[in-house]
């Protein structure tokens, strides 16, 4: 190996290797671009709730979450052959999710309706009702200081701080400049914090 490759190969870290979920996720969506639809089930179960519980976070009481899930598939399935592995599925798939929720904003502002409260059914963690009471007033103070937010911004928020993902995969999917995703990424963190102390200040929700 040259030394100008050596030095390369250390400035380029190379990828993790993808885990086993990864892998799998790979497989179902190799099926899919071959028209495989048996796949689809699969993929759904394997995926469904991180889809809702992103949804949620995104568009909070503004959504109708069942009817943005279906049509986050229905999107899925016709954007599926442009899925060239280079990235995560996952990425690909918040890309998606984050395409529909900016969708559901413009017609729910073009709208102006009033907000619903629908909260995402989750399973039973067999908790005692008193630590589920509490663990619902905290999704519930989170998503009224999440609700302060512009969309780009809660997109940010939502993905890095929930979802667990970097800047520069964010950057990727939306589309906008590394930095900018950092400046909204810290104007967010900002604005969170000070909505979030506000409520439990004034003892809401």
């Amino acid at each position: 190996m040259s030394a100008g490759a050596l030095s390369l190969s250390r400035l380029v870290p190379t990828p993790p290797p993808k885990t086993a979920q990864q892998l799998r996720l790979d497989r179902l969506v190799g099926r899919l671009q071959a028209d495989d639809l048996t796949a689809f089930d699969e993929l759904y179960r394997l995926t469904r709730d991180d889809v809702a519980r992103t949804l949620w976070h995104l568009l909070g009481r503004r959504a109708d979450l069942e009817d943005l899930i279906q049509e986050t598939y229905l999107q899925l399935l016709r954007s599926v052959r442009g899925f060239r592995g280079e990235a995560q599925f996952r990425t690909f798939l918040y890309r998606v999710c984050a395409n529909v929720a900016l969708m559901h904003l413009r017609w729910w502002r073009r709208r102006k309706e009033e907000p619903v409260e629908v909260l995402p059914e989750v399973a039973s963690s067999g908790r005692d009702p008193e630590a589920e009471a509490q663990a619902r007033q905290a999704r519930v103070l989170v998503e009224r200081a999440l609700e302060g937010l512009s969309a780009k911004k809660r997109i940010v928020f939502v993905y890095h701080e929930l979802c667990g993902l970097g800047p520069e995969e964010i950057a990727e999917f939306t589309g906008a400049p590394y930095n900018t995703v950092r400046s909204r990424l810290f104007h967010a963190r900002e604005e969170f914090t000070r909505a979030l102390e506000a409520l439990v200040g004034e003892g809401r929700p």
